[in-house]
């Protein structure tokens, strides 16, 4: 009689846990756990770590650490109680545990390519990076780079090793086959804030010559802000003119650099001062009176080409198209049309707005798809 209320038990936090009820599944969970006949058994093992995750998963952290805190394996566990003690401890960042589930269940399974990634991670968080590489290298192949989580690791590896180019590179090609997912965007934006830091960490350490810091530092962040490399030529042309002719003082680049990038892109589209005097960390003064000096003493190129080149690639552009396709895309969302496909409703879209480019093109047709998967549009 006690095992059919058990099992019963258990089949009540099934069905809570595949219609989303949380209340439920904690209500029932808590019930086994009561139940003196589980004590010491691996029902009380799985029931622990299944309140744990619920616990995390409404943010009540302390409690699921309090509950593991005396956790220990009764008799031997089996695959899925191991697979979810892995991620309970990871999100504990009890990662020498997690490891030890994992390593445990891919005995048992070792051709998991999910736990074999997730096992990567882990040994990353235990700064073993070395092993790390060689796993998700392995499941990357398996995947042929196809899943945007194995990328999204090791990229996170390679920034931990400081080659964010190669960081940035990994993340940008996760963020196409996830373009919705919010982690890979904050990452994206960690490694280009981490990159501008380099950046300039190293050039406040170097010894060369202010006269050779400042194109590669305009250089950078010109690509950083969207420029093509024809504009970084520009202002390497520019200062080495510059140069020539005249010896620029002072011991930071940064403000050089900075009034560079603006005399360059003014005449196109371009940061305020403002802005770029926060990109570069110099106050506006300092960008304003290098800016003039530069202005006074070089000719730079007229407008028309800082057009032609923003329009082949600064994403500056673009942006500035931004606000009005999304006033467009809400007015999409609420509109009373009835579109018979997502590329009708896309064709609406762009008899309001024409696309910089292909690039912007394709982002708004993935919007527009988006909103028709998401929206009770007529099918």
């Amino acid at each position: 009689m006690e095992n059919q209320k058990i099992s019963w038990l258990w089949k009540q936090v099934e069905e809570a846990r595949v219609s989303g009820d949380s209340e439920k599944a904690r209500e029932s969970l808590e019930r086994l756990l009561e139940d003196p006949s589980i004590k010491n058994s691996p029902d009380e093992n799985l029931a622990v770590l299944e309140m744990c995750r619920i616990e995390l998963s409404s943010g009540e952290v302390t409690g699921a650490a309090e509950r593991l805190s005396a956790f220990k394996w009764h008799g031997v566990p089996g695959a899925a109680a191991l697979l979810l003690a892995a991620d309970v401890f990871l999100q504990l960042e009890l990662f020498e545990s997690s490891l030890e589930s994992l390593e445990s269940y891919l005995k048992i399974y070792p051709r998991d390519v999910d736990a074999s990634r997730k096992k990567g991670l882990v040994l990353l968080m235990l700064h073993q990076d070395d092993h790390a590489e060689r796993i998700l290298l392995s499941v990357a192949r398996k995947e042929r780079y196809r899943v945007a989580s194995t990328l999204t690791y090791l990229a996170l590896l390679e920034a931990k090793r400081d080659r964010l180019e190669e960081s940035l590179h990994l993340l940008l090609q996760a963020k196409e086959l996830a373009p919705y997912d919010e982690k890979i965007e904050h990452s994206l934006l960690r490694i280009e804030a981490l990159r501008v830091q380099m950046r300039r960490s190293a050039i406040e350490k170097s010894d060369l010559p202010l006269v050779d810091v400042v194109p590669g530092m305009t250089a950078g962040m010109l690509g950083l802000h969207g420029y093509s490399s024809e504009v970084a030529t520009i202002a390497a042309d520019a200062w080495s003119r510059f140069c020539s002719e005249n010896t620029p003082s002072g011991r930071k680049p940064e403000a050089w650099a900075a009034a560079l990038e603006y005399a360059v892109t003014r005449r196109g589209p371009h940061f305020t001062q403002e802005q770029l005097a926060g990109e570069y960390g110099v106050s506006v003064t300092q960008l304003r009176g290098h800016y003039q000096i530069l202005r006074d003493a070089v000719t730079f190129p007229q407008t028309n080409l800082l057009e032609r080149l923003a329009s082949e690639g600064s994403d500056l552009l673009r942006d500035a198209r931004m606000e009005e396709i999304a006033v467009i895309l809400a007015d999409l969302g609420s509109n009373s049309h009835e579109f018979q496909s997502a590329s009708d409703a896309a064709a609406w879209v762009f008899q309001r707005v024409t696309p910089v480019d292909e690039i912007q093109r394709r982002e708004i047709e993935e919007f527009v798809a988006y909103i028709w998967r998401k929206k009770d549009y007529p099918r």
